[in-house]
């Protein structure tokens, strides 16, 4: 029996303005952590309770603080909030929701540059994943991860960023990718699509970064790394019984073996598993993905289209 109590008619739309939460991470923390139990209406609408958003607003609060969902979901607020108490003692005041939810693409990538330069791994990855919280999973790579990645490699070749510098942001985004791929909930009937490089590509972070995109848009995702031969793809799409094998390619832009890996992969998959290519670098090979059949996402944009139009995607 739904509760019409006056404390019970905040909608969706309202508990995502209140909290800074995005819809998407709202969802999945009520599917995979249990976080909070909102009631329906009797049209099937998710509901919540003043207690509700208070304790989503604390936990969106000590997940920006660094604590993972996973951890904190199913404590109790009295526990959440002395969590909260103990924080504050111990380190510098969090950055409050309001400075992250106001914030530009622009001065976001910005503090996130800072926090590079001064080799913050935490406040850059508190920066990260409050963005994601507020912006959700897709605005937030394509405005800020995204842009922030290329920012950093111009700035590293340019040698204005130290490679140190550059490998504490490196490894603190790829932290972000994997973090926001556990927040996704797909269905038990969702297509499985497998991400990663072809041999001789070693830069991950475009396959993580498609990886991600792919599962904010419902589908399950195999992430397998970067530079596995065509035999090893092939293996791991059959076994996974994926529809859909997604390459990165960033760099090099002229490996004469990749034609060669591409064509390779092409005869060793079932004919009904689609290969998808991005990256930086895809365009460069259009020769190969051409005999291949492939499907070339020059944008993220394109990607998501394509995974949104695959069956069985809710």
């Amino acid at each position: 029996m739904v509760n019409t109590s006056a404390s019970l008619h905040f909608p969706v739309r309202l508990v995502v303005q209140r909290t800074g939460l995005s819809a998407d991470v709202l969802r999945a923390w009520e599917r995979r952590y249990g976080a909070v139990l909102p009631h329906r209406t009797a049209g099937g609408q998710r509901v919540y309770s003043t207690s509700d958003i208070e304790r989503l607003t604390l936990l969106a609060r000590l997940v920006d603080g660094g604590h993972p969902i996973g951890q904190i979901a199913r404590a109790t607020d009295d526990e959440l909030q002395g969590i909260v108490e103990r924080d504050s003692r111990i380190t510098a005041p969090l950055p409050s929701a309001p400075s992250v939810a106001t914030a530009s693409g622009d001065s976001l990538i910005a503090a996130a540059l800072d926090a590079t330069d001064r080799m913050d791994a935490d406040g850059l990855e508190r920066l990260l994943r409050g963005a994601a919280l507020r912006m959700g999973c897709d605005d937030m790579i394509e405005q800020v991860l995204a842009p922030l990645l290329f920012t950093i490699g111009s700035l590293w070749h340019q040698g204005v960023l130290r490679p140190a510098q550059e490998h504490v942001a490196t490894a603190v985004i790829r932290g972000t990718l994997s973090w926001l791929m556990e927040l996704t909930t797909p269905s038990p009937n969702a297509p499985c699509i497998v991400v990663g490089t072809p041999a001789g590509q070693m830069h991950e972070l475009g396959a993580m970064i498609a990886a991600a995109v792919i599962a904010s848009q419902g589908a399950r995702v195999l992430y397998l790394g970067a530079d596995l031969p065509a035999a090893e793809i092939a293996s791991a799409a059959t076994r996974s019984r994926a529809v859909a094998v997604a390459l990165s390619v960033m760099y090099p832009t002229d490996d004469a073996r990749l034609p060669l890996e591409i064509a390779e992969l092409r005869a060793a998959l079932p004919p009904h598993v689609q290969i998808i290519a991005g990256g930086a670098a895809a365009s460069t090979y259009a020769d190969a993905w051409r005999p291949a059949n492939a499907v070339v996402a020059a944008s993220l944009n394109e990607l998501r289209d394509y995974i949104r139009g695959l069956p069985s995607i809710s």
